[in-house]
């Protein structure tokens, strides 16, 4: 008897110990976590085996950093919301409010990343009355960020801006220069969303100088939009921004604000090597702004088969987001349905989606068509008022010429000149507006790729056969709009200082300029 109530003791301290040492490992992974070494707190977490665990409690807190863990060290756990759901059902049981604002926390995070924000910000909610009966800041202001998040993606900017300005008061009140950043962030977005421009430029500014506490994941992002705010006054800091935003991730918006400030700066060949790039990151940004300037750069090139290849990239991308949607998919049903099922309902989610890439694909095919025949035609017909004022002009020249009283019959052909432009090509009026711009010497270097194209228009109408003798010449580079602008600068008889003048360009840049439309020998 006695030898079996030392066998009794014996097991029960053994089990005592087991139970001591994981509750000790389970708490040195909340400090790794609130140090933010979130490798290793998924290491230490990963390292336990879950049949040690003897009691609910272990069982509970296990579930909880097993889930928290894998979110932050972005590697989720299988099935989290069925091991959150076991985890608030004890901690309710139990009134622990701190445990159980960050299930219902995590438990919102899972449903952000499925994008059902209805679902996350009530689980947010829940969680932000229940962490305030603690004192635990860090989770504090994780939770106000997370409902700014929401809010933002969920267009509710006067709500993410009260949020945001409740987490920059908690990061000030604690003095954390990392939360401090992410508060500028949240705040300069909702300012810039509600049109306080001058708000948003001043939490934009506050950012430069936090960066060195941004995580890697989000620098990307941080870099990008700082490029954004200053890409239009300081192009070369911005460049440099985002370029370092590209060593660290690949980002559709990150090429498509490089691809802007090469076009700005008539670059053209860098721009369109830049979309070109965009146009294949899969990083769920839209991409019909690129597709739309990529089919422009190569209508005007003459360049109509890449169209083909630009639908085959679109259907690349869908293959690679079928791919990914089917995996992630399993991972999210497969508490609710078995796996064939899962399967059979998301296959016929991917046959619809593969039916309206079609159908797009088509659409945009027959776009392009539509928009090439339009174009041919506009251009065709603009040619035909383009001869008629040239032909104006040329009877006007011939009646003055004669010494005759023909005041009558120029003013007739005037007439048919305004008509013209005013009623049937009336960018031929603009055209005319930028003319005067440089007959009169004025800068025109904030000229638009469309203000150059006006101004030849009406040029070409007012001297045509000059206008063709000028494109006929064979000439040592390509003629873009822009020389052929020089070219009629010099044919106006405008004098090197003029043309200085005019393109606020230097003399190393006119030297090239005449190089390159220098005749072919």
């Amino acid at each position: 008897m006695k030898q079996a109530s030392l066998i009794v003791v014996g097991f029960l301290m053994l089990l005592s110990c087991q139970t001591g040492s994981i509750s000790k490992k389970l708490t040195e992974v909340d400090s790794l976590v609130f140090k933010e070494e979130y490798d290793s707190a998924y290491q230490m977490i990963s390292s336990i085996d879950e049949t040690t665990i003897k009691n609910q409690e272990d069982q509970a807190h296990y579930n909880l950093l097993k889930v928290q863990t894998g979110y932050l060290a972005n590697k989720p756990a299988a099935s989290p919301d069925s091991l959150l759901d076991e985890v608030i059902g004890y901690y309710q049981k139990h009134n622990n409010s701190k445990k159980l604002a960050d299930a219902y926390y995590y438990k919102a995070v899972g449903f952000n990343r499925k994008r059902d924000y209805k679902k996350s910000i009530e689980l947010y909610k829940q969680a932000e009355l229940l962490s305030k009966q603690s004192n635990d800041k860090y989770q504090q202001f994780k939770i106000l960020e997370g409902i700014a998040f929401v809010n933002a993606a969920s267009s509710n900017f006067k709500i993410q801006l009260a949020y945001a300005k409740k987490a920059r008061k908690l990061s000030q009140e604690v003095n954390n220069k990392k939360w401090e950043i992410y508060s500028h962030y949240w705040l300069h977005l909702a300012y810039s969303e509600l049109g306080y421009n001058d708000s948003a430029m001043a939490h934009l500014n506050a950012i430069p100088q936090y960066l060195e506490y941004v995580g890697e994941k989000d620098l990307p992002f941080f870099l990008a939009n700082l490029a954004l705010e200053c890409k239009e006054k300081k192009p070369e800091i911005a460049k440099q921004y985002l370029q370092e935003s590209l060593s660290y991730k690949e980002l559709t918006r990150t090429y498509e604000h490089l691809a802007d400030i090469f076009y700005d700066e008539g670059k053209t060949e860098e721009c369109y090597n830049y979309l070109k790039k965009a146009l294949v990151v899969n990083d769920g940004y839209p991409k019909d702004n690129i597709i739309r300037n990529l089919i422009e750069f190569d209508l005007e090139r003459g360049k109509t088969d890449s169209i083909s290849d630009m639908v085959t990239q679109i259907f690349e991308i869908r293959d690679s987001i079928e791919a990914k949607l089917r995996n992630d998919t399993i991972k999210d049903l497969q508490t609710r349905f078995d796996h064939e099922t899962a399967m059979h309902a998301k296959d016929q989610a991917i046959i619809r989606w593969q039916w309206g890439i079609m159908i797009l694909a088509l659409a945009l095919l027959a776009g392009i068509g539509l928009y090439i025949r339009r174009r041919y035609l506009n251009k065709i017909k603009l040619q035909g008022y383009q001869m008629q004022i040239n032909d104006c002009l040329n009877q006007i020249d011939a009646l003055k010429a004669t010494g005759s009283d023909a005041k009558k019959k120029i003013e007739e052909l005037n007439q048919q000149i305004s008509d013209i432009m005013d009623n049937r090509a009336p960018g031929l009026n603009k055209g005319r507006v930028l003319y005067d711009d440089i007959v009169a010497n004025r800068d025109i270097s904030n000229w638009s790729k469309e203000d150059e194209t006006l101004f030849l228009e009406y040029y070409t109408a007012t001297n045509y056969r000059t206008m063709q003798q000028l494109m006929a010449i064979p000439r040592e580079d390509k003629l873009t709009n822009h020389r052929l602008v020089f070219l009629i600068l010099q044919e106006m008889g405008k004098s090197e200082l003029d043309i200085l003048r005019i393109l606020s360009i230097s003399k190393e840049t006119l030297r090239t300029l005449r190089h390159r439309t220098k005749p072919k020998e």
